[in-house]
């Protein structure tokens, strides 16, 4: 993102001084012919400059210690896709305002709320629209939960014979997570990811356990078939759509495909970088029949907030829907969806 804007900026005229990063193993390089500072470089040199924050997952971080070191014009990321999307691309918060204002959407945002089915989800609703249309860190840290994500005990308790899928499982963080939550209590675990890399270091995971755990590079999607990775060789690999060029040719799975004849799963988690609802779509005889608990992530798109939602309760009826938030972020938002039994 950094790179990207850099370019941008320097295509329109504005003097790019140079990139700041808080990671020794790049300070004192260059990138793209531009001297890497450390944060601390950056306020001795340029305190009175502004300060550009190229970063969604680390926004808030890097804006405040940057202030704390003296920098007095640091702008976050999410301004800055405001005012200059084509030079600071953030999906996540790409027309976000537009979205949560759009009398359009009016209709589907009021369903969603309504469908919420406790308190705590309908405060997180409306304090994620809140920073929507204010861009107020101040309204995420009103709604931000310290439970463990995807796992969230006031949301539902794991079971003894859970079988889990999880789509997008990185490095293995989430399967690293649910086995500390589960204390080693669960039938089996299907771990799903189509980064080369990050499917590496999640195989080591998998393979301290490999009666109960299985990991498969591919990604998830309405059918089995093959789609396009943009990799990253990090949390923001994708699927690219047929109209972006490029990326690497990779499996992707229909949950409903892939289960038929197996054992159905109990436990779905999704944090698939926007192909959340082809996947769900992907899972539609399985969530009417077996009817798991959902955990899916529901921020790439802002309108995921009300759009998942609703999805979820088309395909499990008889279902809670539920929202929680887990960051100081506009990132990790969290749908799940219980039975009712």
């Amino acid at each position: 993102m950094g790179r990207q804007a850099a370019a941008g900026l320097t295509a329109q005229g504005a003097r790019v001084v140079a990139f700041g990063d808080s990671d020794p193993a790049v300070q004192g390089g260059r990138i793209d012919g531009l001297p890497v500072l450390s944060p601390t470089e950056v306020a001795a040199a340029h305190s009175g400059d502004a300060v550009l924050v190229a970063s969604t997952m680390f926004d808030s971080a890097i804006c405040e210690d940057l202030r704390a070191l003296g920098c007095e014009a640091v702008v976050p990321a999410g301004y800055l896709n405001l005012r200059l999307p084509e030079i600071f691309r953030a999906r996540e918060y790409e027309g976000a305002w537009a979205a949560a204002t759009d009398t359009a959407n009016r209709t589907a945002i009021e369903d969603a709320q309504a469908l919420l089915a406790d308190e705590e989800s309908r405060r997180v609703f409306a304090g994620k629209l809140a920073f929507y249309v204010s861009l107020d860190k101040e309204r995420l840290d009103e709604i931000t939960s310290a439970a463990t994500i995807y796992f969230d005990s006031s949301v539902h308790e794991l079971g003894v014979d859970e079988v889990v899928v999880d789509g997008g499982a990185y490095v293995g963080d989430t399967l690293r997570s649910f086995l500390v939550c589960c204390t080693g209590r669960f039938r089996s675990y299907v771990a799903f990811e189509p980064d080369r890399a990050s499917f590496a270091k999640l195989a080591d995971v998998a393979a301290t356990d490999p009666a109960r755990i299985t990991a498969i590079r591919a990604g998830l999607a309405r059918h089995m078939s093959s789609a396009r990775l943009l990799s990253t060789a990090g949390t923001g690999s994708r699927l690219l759509g047929d109209d972006e060029l490029g990326g690497e040719s990779v499996p992707v799975v229909g949950l409903d495909e892939y289960f038929d004849g197996r054992r159905a799963p109990s436990l779905i988690k999704m944090d698939i970088e926007g192909a959340e609802a082809e996947a769900l779509l992907g899972a539609a005889r399985l969530l009417a029949d077996a009817a798991p608990t959902l955990a899916v992530s529901a921020y790439h798109f802002p309108t995921d907030l009300w759009t998942i939602p609703l999805l979820i309760k088309r395909l499990m009826p008889r279902s809670g829907v539920y929202l929680r938030h887990y960051s100081r972020e506009i990132d990790d938002t969290v749908c799940y969806a219980l039975p009712l039994r």
